[in-house]
């Protein structure tokens, strides 16, 4: 039999996630993906905050509404060569004497991309269920949960803005565009809105949800050889024990429990 045991209930068990929820740094990623026809680049950033805990024996610990903040910087880039023919100016050709017939090189003209930075605050909520991870690293014993299985993932309100937000920002820059501008941004604009909240979520999932499919919340961290009293005196040396072997699982008597045992030896 374990010489230590500690026990907390759902309602501690909530408490002490939250707090190590909470003491957990920021998390930050950046890269790019395909946006329907247009390439998106993002810089995104956030933090997460605890949900309701259920405890469900033998070793699985459930949180229901995750809740992850997160702030995406999205650079958003329009190829106009995709939605203009290509405009060449024609050749021009003479016969000179003695020298035959001379043309002027074709020159064809690019059209520029256009870039449009877009900024948006949000959150999205996951239902997760986490196993308890037990190991010895670096002297220390660490008990950690981590996510085994994502339910559900649901982006907030404000997430649907996105798409109104870039066709805000780039149409006024192809409206300056001579002669053909509004043209382009209605084309522009109707194609944003077919991209609909389905094309967006399918962009902003696979960059939102490995921060939580790869979540492991700290429970537990001591060291190996732990100090158990401070020298009381300048002749008392300080008093150790060893923590030979942690576990930790979920059990149920009156009700479930997540419970911490450690063998120890002088």
């Amino acid at each position: 039999m374990a010489e230590i045991i500690a026990a907390i209930d759902e309602g501690g068990a909530s408490d002490l996630l939250s707090d190590a929820i909470a003491a957990m740094p920021p998390v930050a990623s950046s890269g790019s993906g395909s946006l329907g026809p247009f390439t998106a680049g993002y810089s995104v950033q956030g933090h997460f905050t605890s949900g309701s805990v259920d405890l469900i024996a033998p070793s699985t610990v459930r949180i229901d509404h995750l809740h992850f903040d997160w702030h995406i910087d999205l650079s958003f880039q329009i190829d106009l060569d995709d939605f203009l023919p290509t405009f060449c100016i024609p050749q021009a050709c003479v016969d000179i004497p003695c020298v035959g017939r001379v043309c002027t090189p074709r020159i064809c003209l690019s059209w520029p991309t256009i870039s449009v930075s877009v900024p948006l605050d949000d959150f999205a909520e996951a239902s997760a269920d986490f196993g308890i991870n037990v190991s010895l690293a670096g002297g220390n014993w660490k008990v950690q949960i981590v996510v085994q299985n994502v339910s559900q993932l649901q982006f907030g309100l404000t997430t649907a803005a996105v798409l109104g937000l870039i066709a805000v920002a780039v149409t006024p820059i192809l409206l300056l565009i001579p002669f053909i501008g509004p043209f382009i941004a209605i084309a522009v604009d109707a194609i944003i809105a077919t991209i609909g909240i389905a094309g967006l979520t399918g962009f902003l999932g696979p960059i939102i949800s490995p921060f939580i499919s790869g979540l492991k919340i700290p429970v537990y961290d001591q060291p190996k050889h732990f100090k158990v009293l401070p020298a009381s005196g300048p002749n008392d040396p300080d008093v150790f024990i060893e923590l030979d072997s942690v576990s930790a699982d979920v059990q149920h008597s009156n009700e479930d429990e997540l419970v911490l045992s450690v063998d120890i030896s002088p």
